[in-house]
C-alpha cells in the first residue's frame, strides 16, 4: 500500500501526463498511475547479433529518461533473477518495486518473463542496440496477454548506467508478492483520477478539454477484466468532460467522474467530483450535477456518493 499512496501524491501534484514505461509495469500489478509523458523512441538502432548477447549484460541499472520533464525511471536487474523499478523521488524518498524475471536469449528478439508473483506472469520482448542500450517492449503488455513478438513504435530505451545490482539504501522497496493477500487500491477510482487530473491539466494549458486518450497522450486499456472506461467530452470542448467506470462483474461499485469549468466573477477554474453507487452496481452514475452560478456544491445522482 506503501507504493500506491507515493504513487498517488505523484500524480496528484504532478501536471504531466502518463509515463507509457510506469504505466505498463504498473498495470502488471494491478496499480495505474500517471506521471510523465510517454518516454520516446529515439529512433532505430540495430540489435547486436544475437550470439552476442548474454545474460550478464543485462545486470545492472538501465535508465529511461523523459526529456519533457527530466525525470527518469530505473530498472536494477540482479544476479539471482530479481527486478526492482525504481520510481521517481519525491521529498528526497524513492519507491522500488521488486518482482522476478526470467529471459529466454535463444529467440529473436530475446522473451523476458516480469513475474509479480508465482501465478501471474507478463511476457514481453527485449534486445541490445549496437550502442548497448536496452530496448524493452512495455506498452499493452499485461499479466495473462499473449508475448508479442515484434516492437511497436512505442518501446522504451534504457541506457545502462551502472553495473551494480544493489538498490539504494533510501529506496522504500515493495514487495508485490507479499502484498497479494492485502487489500488491493482501488483501480477505478484510480483511473478516473488520473484522466480527471490529465484533462485538468490540458484544460489550462489549451483551454479546452482533450477529445481522447490520444490526444491526451496516455496509452492504456479502455477494458479490464472488472470496468469498462469510457470518455465523452461534452459540447466545443470547452465545457466539461465525463469519464466512467462501468462495473463488468457483481460486488463492486461503478463510478462517474465530470471535469468541468467554473467561473467566478470571469476567473475560470477546472474541478472534478468523483461519484460512485452506494451499492455494487453495473451502471455507472448519471453525470452529476453542479451549480451553473459559480458555487462548487456538487449533487450526486439519487443512489450514489461523492468520492472526490
Amino acid at each position: 500500500m506503501l507504493a500506491v499512496v507515493q504513487l498517488m501524491k505523484l500524480s496528484a501534484t504532478s501536471k504531466a501526463i502518463a509515463s507509457s514505461l510506469v504505466l505498463a509495469l504498473l498495470g502488471v500489478v494491478g496499480t495505474q498511475i500517471s506521471t510523465h509523458p510517454s518516454v520516446a523512441t529515439v529512433g532505430y538502432q540495430a540489435p547486436l547479433r544475437q550470439t552476442q548477447a548474454s545474460a550478464s549484460q543485462l545486470l545492472g541499472q538501465w535508465q529511461a529518461k523523459d526529456s519533457t520533464s527530466g525525470k527518469t525511471v530505473t530498472l536494477i536487474f540482479t544476479p539471482d533473477n530479481q527486478l526492482f523499478m525504481l520510481l521517481p523521488p519525491r521529498d528526497g524518498s524513492t519507491v522500488g518495486i521488486k518482482m522476478g524475471y526470467q529471459v529466454n536469449l535463444t529467440t529473436q528478439p530475446m522473451q523476458m518473463d516480469l513475474k509479480v508473483s508465482s501465478d501471474r506472469i507478463a511476457r514481453t520482448i527485449f534486445e541490445f542496440t549496437r550502442e548497448g542500450k536496452l530496448r524493452l517492449q512495455l506498452e499493452s503488455i499485461t499479466d495473462g496477454k499473449p508475448r508479442p513478438t515484434t516492437f511497436s513504435a512505442r518501446n522504451t530505451l534504457f541506457e545502462k548506467i551502472s553495473d551494480i545490482t544493489t538498490v539504494p539504501k533510501n529506496v522504500q522497496l515493495v514487495d508485490i508478492e507479499n502484498q497479494q493477500d492485502k487489500p488491493r487500491p482501488n483501480i477505478a477510482l484510480q483511473y478516473i483520477t488520473i484522466l480527471s487530473k490529465a484533462q485538468q491539466a490540458y484544460y489550462l494549458k489549451n483551454g479546452k478539454f482533450a477529445a481522447g486518450l490520444e490526444e491526451l497522450g496516455i496509452i492504456t486499456n479502455s477494458e479490464t477484466e472488472s470496468y469498462r472506461y469510457q470518455m465523452v467530452v461534452q459540447g466545443d470542448r470547452a465545457d466539461s468532460v465525463t469519464i466512467t467506470a462501468q462495473a463488468k462483474t457483481s460486488g463492486v461499485s461503478s463510478y462517474t467522474g465530470v471535469v468541468f469549468v467554473n467561473k467566478i466573477n470571469g476567473k475560470a477554474s477546472v474541478v472534478t467530483v468523483i461519484c460512485a453507487t452506494n451499492q455494487p452496481s453495473t451502471s455507472p452514475p448519471t453525470i452529476p450535477k453542479h451549480s451553473a452560478s459559480g458555487s462548487l456544491e456538487i449533487q450526486c445522482p439519487t443512489g450514489s456518493s461523492l468520492v472526490r
